[in-house]
């Protein structure tokens, strides 16, 4: 009986400990959550372009350090450290600020570009357009991998976001995985359980991502000995 109540109350502080992180990475992230939101109110495709635009301008800014700090979290939690959400949260989000911000420009750049390829080729030759389909799951893994790259390691944010190159590459099928289960959760939790969206979503692809970032990180760490890639 005691066992049970243990194992009861450890699944009540994870579920505590995502609701919390995903309901502050919610937070920092309010101007872009709430344009999200009004792209399911517009009335054309102009609009509809305006606000992604607006999304993918402001998103070095806000997304990018917020969703490095819930990174920073998460890996606290991997690393099996007890850890004080709001102090630790704020600590990755000021220390970290700079290197997401442009790594922030660099990637929000890569998106448009290749969101645009796959919307103009969906619409003028849909075979190719799986190609940038392909692209843009890639992009995910490097995108994740950046973030997890960025409170792992002290590398510099060159250094950073070729590592996460490396890792995206040196197990393409593992990370494809990762992507595909990520997206997943995204589209489950957008077209039937939404009530995850503001409490959940966000810092489980986060440990999930970081968990497939570690174990990658950790073979190519293990091959490359005395040599690591930090």
């Amino acid at each position: 009986m005691d066992n049970l109540f243990v194992r009861i109350n450890t699944i009540f502080e994870w579920i505590m400990k995502f609701a919390g992180t995903n309901l502050l990475w919610v937070l920092f992230n309010f101007p872009i959550v709430y344009l999200t939101m009004s792209l399911l109110f517009v009335e054309n495709t102009s609009q509809a372009m305006m606000i992604m635009i607006t999304i993918a301008v402001l998103a070095p800014f806000i997304f990018f350090p917020a969703t490095i700090a819930m990174f920073g979290v998460v890996r606290k939690w991997v690393m099996k450290d007890d850890v004080s959400l709001m102090r630790f949260y704020w600590k990755y989000y000021k220390e970290n600020y700079k290197a997401s911000m442009i790594g922030g420009l660099i990637i929000s750049l890569l998106w448009v570009i290749i969101g645009f390829d796959y919307y103009y080729f969906q619409t003028s030759i849909p075979l190719v357009s799986y190609i940038f389909i392909l692209l843009l799951i890639c992009l995910f893994v490097f995108t994740v991998y950046f973030c997890a790259n960025t409170v792992h390691t002290e590398a510099k944010l060159k250094q950073s976001m070729r590592n996460a190159f490396v890792l995206a590459i040196v197990n393409p099928i593992f990370s494809f995985g990762i992507a595909i289960i990520n997206i997943a959760i995204l589209y489950i939790s957008i077209q039937y359980l939404t009530f995850l969206l503001p409490f959940f979503s966000g810092s489980l692809i986060a440990f999930i991502s970081f968990l497939g970032y570690y174990k990658v990180f950790n073979q190519v760490v293990a091959l490359q000995e005395p040599e690591t890639i930090n």
